[in-house]
């Protein structure tokens, strides 16, 4: 009779696990995202569909600033002399009509870190970057190849809302 009761307890255990299993699957196939994100290229997107496509090599082409900035951080202050263009110039070089048709930007970079900006914050003169070199090299990916880009506020001296590894622009 023990032996009986053991054998449904591993049925139930197996059972357990496999349910498990599936539960796991069913979210890891729900949080994937369906677009190919990729460090090397930020996907410019508004209601559910893509605008464009910018890389370094694009933004290279648009008109160059460098700024030196201190951030604070939980680590410390972080001395930077970034290389980038105003995310305003980006936006302008998919169409010049965005600034006007939506109010705010979510950055989300390849971790999923997610921010926001007001795109009064855009529109403020020399104040929102899209960074891609810092001391003259370029700015290294998650994995340590080049061609990261990096959401900069320059008046924002702390930089919670910077966004690394950036991947996408939501404009909402």
């Amino acid at each position: 009779m023990r032996e009986g009761k053991v054998a449904d307890q591993k049925k139930i255990l197996l059972a357990v696990i496999a349910l498990l299993v599936l539960i796991v699957a069913v979210f890891s196939l729900l949080n994937r995202n369906a677009e190919d994100l990729s460090e090397e290229q930020i996907l410019i997107k508004a209601g559910g569909a893509t605008l464009g496509v910018l890389t370094v090599a694009d933004l290279e082409e648009l008109p160059a600033f460098q700024r030196k900035m201190v951030i604070q951080a939980t680590g410390g202050r972080t001395k930077h002399e970034f290389t980038g263009v105003l995310l305003l110039d980006a936006l302008n070089s998919i169409d010049p009509g965005l600034t006007r048709e939506y109010t705010r930007i979510i950055t989300r970079g390849i971790d999923n870190y997610t921010s926001g900006l007001n795109m009064s914050e855009v529109l403020r003169p020399n104040n929102v970057f899209i960074v891609y070199a810092d001391y003259g090299e370029p700015l290294r990916t998650k994995t340590g190849g080049e061609g990261a880009m990096r959401i900069i506020i320059y008046q924002d001296e702390f930089g919670q809302r910077f966004t690394n590894f950036l991947t996408s622009l939501e404009l909402q």
